[in-house]
């Protein structure tokens, strides 16, 4: 059975499918030391060059298609304009002792950049369960090559890395296949080992905006070359990836806007250079009140039936974003401080946007934002 699935991504191989407007969604195949070892592509259509990838492994016993399912990427790649791969184990498993699926997940980098020209300063690494067993053994011996690591449901110890390497850790508290309490005691180990400050962070619940989440997140800061470890908690989670944004997070979104802030240089966005982007200069040209009355008249939203947009003051340096449904529907616009999502969250939905998940474009960045009402 597992041949006859082979044989059909063979054949798929050169045959690009068409997933709306905006993407596009292909099985491969890639040659490594002698073995053909097959995966799913999923990318924004014409995407632009030096734009970052994700790799994301599928647990034991599952393979690529059940976790491109399970984890829901394509909103997310499509707003943040990156590469996501889901590649298939073999034997429907990863080896974490040996070098078989390292050399494989560097083929996939070299054959991303081969064919969309990605920036391998930023390649992140994901999976879930086993496949989060396996982001460890890539942390450890990928790590001149792996910008983050977001595991979920799987744990590994530091050995070998050459660098301070970023994580976000998601797992639920009632695992009963990788035991939750021996799997944050492991991620500890990474916080001496990153240099990191003892004393954590604890938001609870997470995000702070959404009162009845199940989730809560702890940050370990203060680590070398400015990276974070993050152990995002799930209460009454099991063993499976969580997409549960009415109660708790939708872990896809929250693994992109972690890892996007990464590469093997450090912060992509440091506060210093944020500010270099964003000058009063700039914001003047874009968001002075002529150009807010401009684009926000009565007129203009009753011809296009876009929410109403709001003006929140909420600091000196504001940036305009426009605003998106899950659809691509554009829905209005709103001058806001770029900050993290749970204040994003917060501003929606004191700008009257009703419970939902919302796309927030400005020129240079996107953001996947909540909101509970």
């Amino acid at each position: 059975m597992f041949g006859k699935k082979v044989s059909m991504k063979r054949m798929l191989a050169a045959f690009l499918v068409l997933v709306g407007a905006t993407s596009i969604s292909y099985a491969d195949n890639i040659n490594v030391n002698g073995t053909n070892r097959n995966m799913l592509v999923y990318a924004p259509k014409n995407i632009e060059k030096n734009r970052p990838l994700i790799i994301q492994m599928h647990g034991y016993n599952q393979d690529a298609a059940y976790q491109k399912n399970a984890a829901k990427w394509e909103p997310v790649a499509d707003t943040g304009r990156f590469v996501v791969v889901f590649p298939n184990g073999q034997n429907k498993a990863w080896d974490t002792s040996g070098d078989k699926d390292l050399n494989f997940i560097k083929a996939i980098i070299n054959e991303m950049n081969s064919k969309y020209g990605i920036d391998k300063k930023r390649v992140y690494v994901s999976g879930f369960s086993m496949g989060g067993m396996m982001s460890y053994v890539v942390a450890n011996k990928m790590s001149d090559q792996i910008a983050a690591i977001a595991p979920v449901s799987g744990g590994g110890s530091p050995s070998s890395a050459k660098r301070a390497m970023p994580i976000i850790h998601t797992h639920g508290t009632t695992d009963d296949v990788v035991n939750y309490n021996s799997t944050v005691n492991t991620l500890k180990s990474w916080v001496p080992f990153n240099k990191c400050s003892s004393n954590s962070k604890v938001i609870k619940p997470y995000p702070t905006t959404k009162s009845g989440s199940a989730a809560s997140l702890e940050i370990w800061s203060g680590c070398a070359d400015d990276v974070e470890i993050r152990l995002l908690t799930i209460a009454g989670k099991g063993h499976w990836y969580s997409m549960d944004e009415a109660v708790s997070v939708n872990t896809s979104v929250e693994i992109w806007n972690f890892v996007k802030n990464y590469s093997l240089d450090g912060l992509v966005n440091k506060p210093a250079d944020s500010s270099k982007t964003e000058t009063p200069k700039d914001s003047s040209k874009t968001e002075t009140p002529k150009d807010s009355s401009k684009t926000t008249t009565p007129a203009d939203s009753g011809k296009t039936g876009l929410i109403p947009a709001v003006r929140l003051e909420m600091g000196a340096v504001e940036t305009s974003f426009n605003i998106y449904n899950l659809t691509g529907k554009r829905l209005g616009f709103i001058v806001i401080i770029e900050n993290d999502v749970p204040s994003m969250s917060k501003a929606m939905k004191t700008a009257g946007y009703g419970k939902g998940v919302y796309i927030l474009r400005s020129k240079k960045r996107s953001f996947m934002v909540p909101v509970d009402r």
